[in-house]
């Protein structure tokens, strides 16, 4: 018998939004860090003055510094996202469960798995890069079927091939639904962006809920299922 996962917009929205009620401040801290570690010579200098090329230099020494700013942030990022991503996840899907223990050190549990995270987040990664070279179209729905791959290695303890495999799997037969959540969840958005900004940080964290829920229907028909997921 197959148990088919209820993915209508009309189902999910409103139960990220009870979520986000329940426990608002700590959804939208966690929120922001979470967003913060998710993450992407001419040919007249002859004639130039000696005024002009103390300004170019200078302009220079404060544009090294910022390339190597940023190329830091990306390196940070890079190391972290995949464990950061976890722990949020598997503290938001709790939350969504109604677990009122959830505190704001938890969304860095998925530091006790930073290989598996870690790696999950490169695989993932270069698999939607990959998608997005081939066409675009492949990157995305590879976006769109292979993001439940950290709460896989957070709940199941899988390592990063099984829980894209997984992930797959999980979302075999969804992913046009999962499309029609993510335009939803875009609509949230941008209403958040017109309420003078200051709605994102209430739209951001529901549609992170809302992914969540998204996860505890799928879960639930998978686990209702005959065909359980590969590992």
């Amino acid at each position: 018998m197959t148990t088919n996962a209820n993915l209508a917009p009309s189902h999910i929205f409103p139960q990220a939004w009870q979520t986000f009620k329940r426990r608002p401040w700590l959804s939208i801290g966690m929120w922001i860090v979470y967003v913060f570690f998710s993450g992407q010579g001419g040919g007249n200098g002859a004639n130039q003055s000696d005024s002009e090329w103390d300004i170019g230099t200078e302009e220079w020494i404060w544009l090294r510094a910022i390339l190597l700013g940023v190329l830091a942030y990306v390196l940070v990022v890079t190391i972290v996202a995949g464990p950061i991503r976890g722990g949020y996840d598997i503290a938001v899907l709790r939350l969504f469960h109604g677990d009122e223990t959830v505190s704001f050190r938890d969304m860095f549990a998925g530091f006790s798995k930073f290989r598996n995270l870690f790696l999950t987040f490169l695989l993932y990664m270069l698999a939607i890069l990959g998608g997005l070279i081939l066409l675009i179209v492949p990157g995305i729905i590879l976006l769109f079927a292979l993001w439940p791959a950290f709460l896989l290695v957070m709940e199941d303890d899988l390592g990063p091939v099984d829980a894209m495999k997984s992930a797959w799997a999980l979302t075999r037969g969804y992913k046009r639904k999962i499309f029609v959540l993510s335009l939803v969840g875009f609509g949230v958005v941008i209403a958040g962006i017109l309420a003078l900004g200051v709605g994102l940080f209430v739209a951001g964290p529901v549609i992170e809920i809302a992914r969540m829920a998204t996860y505890h229907e799928l879960r639930q028909a998978a686990n209702e299922s005959e065909q359980p997921l590969p590992i």
